[in-house]
């Protein structure tokens, strides 16, 4: 999300902002630094899951301002290196375009929250569920971990999106509902296939680079 400063409220900035930071600082508090300085591969993990969320989140159609279509990417991101360094990853994508591309630091903070922290912590929350109620087999850990995470993921930054320039005064809902909400199960499933292809050429090719992924429980002797 992309809007001039004056138009995000001075209380509405700084929640987003209290989010962000309060997410930083639990992400750098329970992060995996021991298993990073053990394997320096890992770092350029996040360094590359930065930019790729800075390229997926880039490539977007603006259909009013604060009102845009884009991939987010959070799914994989969350997968492969976790969600406490996807969240380090995700705020630094934020900052970076805002920076980028002058779109206001005042709504980056509600930027990471909606492109990064929610859709991260709904892939999160999901495969882990699915890990602890469901059979150990790979094709639960796609089509649940990774499809239907993105997807939801998806609708609930659109959602949280629409709520917030609401909550801003730009439009009237009928306005949000008819150029927004509408279109976004057009972006949703593409995300889930865009996520799904992803994650299936890396636990395919190269498992041990996937957190999220234990090759022995999934598939050995299944």
């Amino acid at each position: 999300m992309m809007l001039p400063n004056h138009l995000v409220s001075l209380p509405l900035a700084l929640t987003g902002w209290l989010i962000a930071l309060a997410s930083l600082a639990w992400a750098l508090r329970y992060a995996p630094w021991p298993a990073l300085r053990a394997d320096p591969v890992r770092i350029h993990l996040v360094i590359l899951a930065a930019l790729f969320l800075m390229g997926m989140w880039s490539l977007n159609a603006t259909l009013m301002p604060g009102l845009t279509l884009h991939f987010l990417g959070a799914a994989t991101v969350t997968l492969v290196v976790g969600l406490e360094l996807a969240l380090v990853a995700g705020l630094v994508a934020a900052i970076a375009l805002a920076l980028l591309f002058g779109g206001g630091l005042a709504i980056t903070g509600w930027t990471f929250v909606l492109s990064a922290l929610l859709p991260a912590a709904i892939t999160y929350g999901i495969t882990r569920a699915s890990q602890h109620w469901m059979p150990p087999n790979f094709f639960i850990y796609l089509f649940v971990g990774v499809f239907l995470s993105a997807i939801l993921g998806v609708l609930a930054h659109g959602v949280g999106t629409a709520l917030l320039v609401k909550g801003l005064g730009l439009y009237d809902f009928d306005l949000i509902w008819n150029n927004y909400l509408r279109i976004l199960p057009l972006l949703a499933f593409p995300e889930g296939v865009i996520n799904g292809m992803l994650m299936t050429g890396l636990v395919l090719i190269s498992p041990g680079l996937v957190i999220s992924f234990d090759d022995h429980h999934y598939i050995d002797g299944r």
